[in-house]
């Protein structure tokens, strides 16, 4: 083995909601024939992450919900998971108090990847989100009357705008128990989204446990563009970062890529593993 490879999907592999472009598959899957371990590691749920996904047809790691599971691909079988409990709720609901803004609820992969929402604590644009989120994803997305019947589950997701998204964050943090990523959401113009995840749930720690289940190897390269890959770029040797990025993450970088529609992934690939071939 010479190592793993963990990328980030929407704005470092793709740009696209529903594939990724035929030249980079080629190109990773020519790096899994080498001798790499491949990890994608993506805050989307399985099966959104997978329509993306679908031309993979060589063996990788599929990290999702922001490393709140791992999964072997293509076998689908669940290697790791470290999900929220109940009682996640209340803490969210007293954060949420002043804030504008709503928060969803994601099932793991054992409950279909379902997306549970309050319609009547949505306003008339909150739900027309949830909708087009519904769409995107493919996925559903269940109305209920309280989150508290959801014994565990991986991933809170809310939404609003920046200034709401940043002061929320920083009241999760102050409570010491969440995995807090602000992050641009990738398919709405200027939406913000917070993913919040189990404290030991990153995309980071993930691929930890997998390199201490599988063995690390001499190298580990990391790419990604936004918040919730700053774990992931910590545990490699070779930071990757794509040129959308914010600062705090280009500061970490090693490359920065040329952009996603340049198919940059590649570019920075092939330097990154130049001296391992």
């Amino acid at each position: 083995m010479k190592g793993w490879i963990a990328l980030d999907i929407d704005g470092t592999i793709t740009g696209d909601k529903y594939s990724v472009p035929g030249p980079v598959v080629d190109y990773l899957r020519e790096l899994q024939n080498k001798g790499w371990n491949l990890a994608i590691a993506t805050g989307r749920s399985c099966g959104f992450a997978l329509k993306a996904l679908s031309t993979f047809d060589f063996p990788y790691r599929l990290l999702v919900q922001n490393g709140s599971a791992a999964l072997a691909m293509p076998s689908k079988d669940l290697l790791y998971k470290c999900y929220l409990s109940e009682s996640a709720i209340a803490l969210m609901e007293k954060a949420f108090e002043g804030i504008v803004g709503n928060f969803l609820v994601y099932s793991g992969i054992e409950r279909g990847g379902k997306c549970y929402y309050r319609p009547d604590q949505l306003s008339k644009a909150q739900r027309e989100y949830v909708s087009r989120l519904e769409e995107r994803e493919a996925e559903a997305a269940c109305p209920v009357d309280t989150f508290h019947e959801i014994e565990d589950f991986p991933l809170i997701k809310c939404f609003g705008s920046e200034s709401e998204m940043i002061k929320l964050a920083n009241k999760l943090r102050q409570i010491g128990i969440f995995q807090v990523a602000h992050i641009r959401d990738p398919f709405e113009k200027n939406g913000q989204l917070l993913l919040v995840t189990d404290f030991h749930a990153s995309k980071g720690e993930t691929l930890q446990a997998m390199m201490l289940r599988e063995g690390r190897g001499p190298k580990v390269i990391a790419a990604g563009d936004d918040e919730n890959d700053i774990s992931l770029l910590e545990q490699a040797d070779v930071k990757i970062v794509m040129p959308q990025a914010p600062a705090l993450l280009k500061k970490q970088a090693d490359f920065v890529a040329p952009p996603v529609s340049e198919l940059g992934i590649i570019t920075a690939l092939k330097w990154a593993t130049q001296d391992a071939d």
